[in-house]
């Protein structure tokens, strides 16, 4: 039997809101202590003046034809493109075009009506099949058709969650978010401990990275090939141990914590992420370099142009109205008579000759900067009074150095009056702008779009991102993701006369790359072992083609002075010259001691530091942000817990398992199991577990389509066992509760151990303690699953004394 499927859309009209208002204020009166006692009256006399109109958001259900088969496709990562992270989304279909639906979508199909919705961008949206909640995302119109004149049908497609947050990102980049909280003072001193601190005070830190010199320690020399015109060992203001050679705090780029980065963006969209491994260290001591340039030039940071008063001097065109004194915008738009607009920004006085740099924006799209120092006017700007004009311009201003200003703002227009051009104006007053030098981060921001930077993220730890409220997402490491999966048995819902099954569409060599790098140590790695540093590649004894997993970023290879603990990097290409590299990955690693000098005005001493680079101390063991097991820069030994080990192993050992099929298999699901089945729940038919690959459904009559393939991983894939010194420690793990589970209780084998949380309720990270212990002792933590049906499972965690 077909079921009702519903589909609703949040619109924008131009209605009656006369009581939605008067209840909002009703319910803050109340809130307040207040009491309503007349609440009808005031309704009546308000409706009696013709009522209050506005603008009203609403979510309303569109009409559908009848016998319209509604299919969705839903993968998260699929066989075909191991890469990447996909979506639910639709065929396109029809819906009526009725009055119901034209009110609706605001006649879409006449162009000359002002509609409120902006029909370039995609519409809330969420289904519903039987009046159970199905899947959110966004709804395309896609075009209306016509037929003697007249509208018979939309054309309309359904796009899940994970191509929403591709819509918020659009073509952003890192530069356009707002860094005002991390924006520090920029010193010497501010520098200094940045560079010492071994905590995670700082979301923002200096790595040791010269951009500009080659430096060495006493006699220790960068380990590379140089020209013969270049003799480093006579260049003694080159080494860092003396105060000769001393690292200038001001040569030294920003990294950027990638957890705030991910904060930053949440902001930014309004869009929460959720997850435990957000919280882990192997994400949370990630950072990403911030340099766009050469060298390092100081660049203060943003400081708007406040309006406070508009004096307007008029005989026609008085645009005191076209100043908003709150957003600090002119609004220009198309005027009858005026031949053009003229804005300009001029500098009245200036503590000094320091300077500084004016940024123009329009419609919040930044259209120039010029650069200035002292008074006069610094930016005029001409704009025709052309048909449809309607834009919007604010101003910012970076200091290059400490510098008070005060300016103000001018608009006019001309026209002609007679024979005579006339003129109207405004002038704008603005607040005294005192500047200080503070690191302005957005000025240092790689050259990458948002989008990229969010998806490459995601390709370093093979992440999932997957939506599972309104702008809220859910990301994991698909194994973790897969761990978090329920088991449904669907053999009695299945076809099982009508099962396809196919040889896995495997590749023969699969090759993981970061950007190739200019740094001098990369490109004479590379010479030697013809392969970039880090990258690595995995054959199979198959048929079939090549795949290769591009990260958008570049891994330096970095050096170790010999004798000390003191790890250096250098942006410097084969010809030793700066240069601008392409977004760069630094694992933070644990506080090491070091002596070298650092010029902050005066010479200091660092006698610690926090080494950046590919290593990363993580529950007493080295783990590394290259793809294959390299010997570490810093540690002088291979890495085994490559991101290849951790996030990819388990996934295409379990594709290539020589027993490994791909099954396409027919069922008719109850709405129940329909909409309850998560893309991560591993699906029993007969005695056989498999993982989905994807999955088409037909809305309207419950016919689901699998594409699956068998599961021999275990049911909750984690590390076998974690290790601790026989002077005791402490382990961190994820306790992420399956679908469908309540909570869980953690037990210890022993007094021995101690654990942060014994009972949760929600997904979260934990701490294991364990007291001295000899080694080889094994100690135990039971974790028991409570599901809501009643059920239970369980599983151990294993520390082993070592």
């Amino acid at each position: 039997m077909d079921r009702k499927v519903h589909i609703y859309v949040s619109t924008t009209s131009y209605q009656n809101i006369t009581t939605s208002v008067l209840n909002n204020f009703f319910t803050n009166v109340t809130a307040n202590g207040g009491t309503c006692e007349s609440g009808q009256c005031m309704l009546n006399y308000l409706e009696g003046l013709g009522g209050l109109y506005g603008n009203l958001a609403t979510a309303e259900r569109l009409e559908l034809f009848d016998d319209e088969q509604i299919q969705v496709t839903s993968t998260v990562q699929n066989v075909q493109d191991i890469s990447k992270t996909f979506t639910d989304f639709s065929q396109s279909f029809t819906i009526p075009a009725n009055d119901h639906n034209n009110r609706i979508l605001q006649h879409f199909y006449q162009s000359d009506v002002n509609a409120l919705i902006d029909y370039n961008i995609r519409l809330d949206s969420f289904i519903e099949i039987d009046f159970t909640f199905f899947r959110r995302g966004k709804l395309q119109v896609e075009k209306a058709n016509l037929k003697n004149g007249r509208p018979e049908s939309y054309s309309v497609t359904f796009y899940g969650d994970g191509r929403t947050l591709k819509d918020y990102f659009g073509e952003d980049l890192l530069s356009d978010l707002d860094y005002t909280d991390y924006n520090h003072v920029y010193n010497g001193t501010e520098i200094a401990d940045r560079i010492s601190d071994g905590t995670n005070a700082y979301d923002v830190k200096y790595p040791l990275i010269s951009s500009k010199r080659i430096w060495h320690y006493q006699s220790n020399y960068v380990n590379a090939t140089t020209p013969n015109w270049l003799d480093i060992t006579s260049i003694s203001d080159n080494n860092i141990y003396a105060t000769s050679g001393a690292v200038k705090y001001n040569e030294l780029f920003p990294a950027v914590r990638v957890r705030t980065i991910f904060d930053l963006i949440q902001a930014k969209y309004g869009v929460t992420f959720n997850g435990t491994f957000l919280d882990d260290d192997r994400f949370t001591k990630l950072f990403l370099y911030y340099k766009n340039k050469g060298e390092f030039e100081i660049t203060g940071g943003s400081y708007d142009l406040d309006f406070t008063s508009v004096t307007p001097t008029f005989t026609t065109y008085d645009l005191t109205n076209t100043v908003n004194l709150t957003t600090n915008e002119i609004s220009v738009q198309f005027i009858n008579g005026v031949a053009t607009h003229n804005l300009g920004v001029t500098v009245n006085t200036a503590s000094n000759s320091s300077t500084y740099i004016l940024d123009v924006y329009q419609d919040g799209n930044l259209i120039n900067s010029i650069s200035a120092s002292g008074t006069g006017t610094i930016f005029t700007q001409f704009v025709n009074n052309t048909t449809g004009l309607d834009t919007s311009y604010s101003f910012k201003i970076r200091p290059n150095g400490a510098v008070n200003l005060t300016l103000s703002v001018g608009y006019a227009v001309t026209y002609f009056s007679g024979v005579a051009l006339g003129a109207d104006s405004v002038q704008i007053a603005v607040s005294n702008l005192s500047m200080t030098i503070n690191q302005n981060l957005a000025a240092n921001a790689p050259q990458m779009k948002i989008a990229d930077f969010f998806a490459g993220i995601l390709k370093v730890f093979n992440m999932v991102c997957v939506g599972t409220d309104e702008n809220t997402y859910e990301l994991a490491p698909l194994d973790d993701w897969y761990g978090q999966g329920a088991i449904v048995d669907i053999t009695k819902y299945t076809d099982i006369e009508s099962i396809d099954v196919a040889r896995m569409p495997l590749y023969k060599k699969i090759s993981f790359k970061y950007q190739d790098s200019e740094c001098f140590l990369n490109k004479q790695f590379t010479q030697v072992y013809s392969r970039g540093y880090g990258d690595m590649t995995y054959q199979y004894p198959y048929d079939g083609g090549e795949y290769t997993i591009d990260l958008p970023f570049e891994n330096i290879l970095q050096q170790k002075f010999t004798g000390t603990e003191l790890q250096v990097g250098y942006c410097l290409n084969n010809e030793f010259a700066p240069y601008t590299p392409k977004p760069i990955l630094l694992y933070q690693y644990d506080n090491l001691d070091c002596d070298f000098k650092l010029l902050v005005g005066s010479h200091v001493t660092i006698n610690n530091y926090t080494p950046f680079g590919q290593d990363l101390y993580y529950n007493n063991t080295n783990l590394t942000s290259n793809f294959a097991p390299e010997t570490s820069s810093l540690l002088l030994t291979p890495i085994q817990q490559t991101l290849f080990a951790q996030y990819y192993f388990s996934y295409l050992y379990n594709l290539y398992n020589l027993k490994q099929r791909l099954i396409t298999v027919k069922t008719i699901m109850p709405v129940s199991l329909l909409t309850g089945l998560k893309l991560n729940d591993r699906v029993i038919i007969r005695d056989k577990r498999y993982i989905i690959n994807d999955m088409n459904s037909n809305l309207t009559n419950g016919e689901v389509q699998l594409s699956l393939y068998l599961d021999f991983r275990p049911m909750i894939n984690k590390v076998p066992f974690f290790q601790v010194p026989t002077s005791g420690g402490s382990v961190a793990t994820a306790i992420n509760l399956p679908n469908g589970a309540s909570g869980a209780v953690l037990t210890p084998s022993s007094s021995d151990v101690t654990v942060s949380q014994t009972s949760i309720s929600t997904s979260q990270n934990v701490t294991i303690t364990v007291g001295a212990a000899s080694a080889n002792t094994l100690f135990t933590v039971g974790v028991r699953y409570e599901y809501t049906d009643g059920s239970a499972s369980t599983e151990t965690i294993n520390i082993v004394v070592q």
